[in-house]
């Protein structure tokens, strides 16, 4: 995408995340039919993605992405874990995109600043017609953590869909699914070592093991249980 609003932003999306690679248990079936429809609506689109810490918000933020992309939409990702070190103006003129995506709003809100822009980020892309995609955990209530009135208003009136975290059952098939549909060649006896030595959080897991397969693919080495242990210094 050719883009130029974009090179201002130093964040990275993880090119392999997509719905096809997202491991959809039944919980999660009618958020995946409301992304799906939403990417490809021309109807302006409000969606707040809740969920707990390491349920996967940023992973199907990043396929929501990669899935405009794929459609030659025009978006801007922002992660909050990392645009929090800079200034609220970055919402500045966002509102000419076709869609705006926010992982991590509850990083920004109780922080006036923050939520003057988002309260004018929102207002600006009704006026557009920019969608906007916001991922929201951290387990607090919007009440308990949205200082300004109006901006809580604005954010209650939002479409909310809860991604609900894979259950530890499913665990172990979930990775292998992912594994597959990522092409991350891992074998049996790795994968069992990192699984003991893990939490047991697919978001987590997931990241390290799109990390083992980079840094595999940069070295030119296949995934080991030495490479594991030099690579996540276990």
């Amino acid at each position: 995408m050719n883009n130029p609003k974009q090179l201002i932003f130093p964040f990275q999306i993880n090119q392999k995340a997509s719905f096809e690679s997202f491991f959809c248990t039944p919980e999660n079936e009618l958020l995946l039919s409301k992304l799906t429809e939403a990417v490809s609506s021309h109807s302006h689109q409000e969606l707040m993605i809740n969920g707990m810490p390491a349920a996967g918000k940023s992973f199907i933020l990043q396929a929501i992405c990669n899935e405009l992309s794929r459609a030659g939409k025009e978006f801007v990702f922002v992660p909050m874990s990392k645009a929090i070190e800079m200034s609220p103006e970055i919402f500045q003129n966002l509102s000419s995109l076709d869609s705006v995506c926010i992982d991590d709003l509850h990083l920004i809100l109780s922080k006036k600043d923050w939520e003057v822009a988002t309260f004018n980020l929102i207002n600006e892309c009704n006026q557009t017609g920019c969608n906007i995609f916001f991922s929201y955990g951290g387990g607090r209530e919007l009440d308990e953590m949205t200082m300004l009135p109006d901006l809580l208003s604005r954010l209650k009136r939002m479409e909310f869909m809860t991604l609900h975290a894979v259950k530890d059952e499913l665990l172990d098939s979930a990775i292998n699914f992912i594994c597959t549909q990522l092409d991350i060649n891992l074998d049996k006896p790795e994968l069992e070592f990192l699984m003991k030595r893990h939490k047991r959080e697919l978001s987590s897991i997931l990241s390290d093991l799109i990390l083992l397969d980079q840094n595999a693919a940069s070295l030119k080495r296949k995934i080991t249980i030495p490479f594991i242990k030099e690579t996540l210094d276990l």
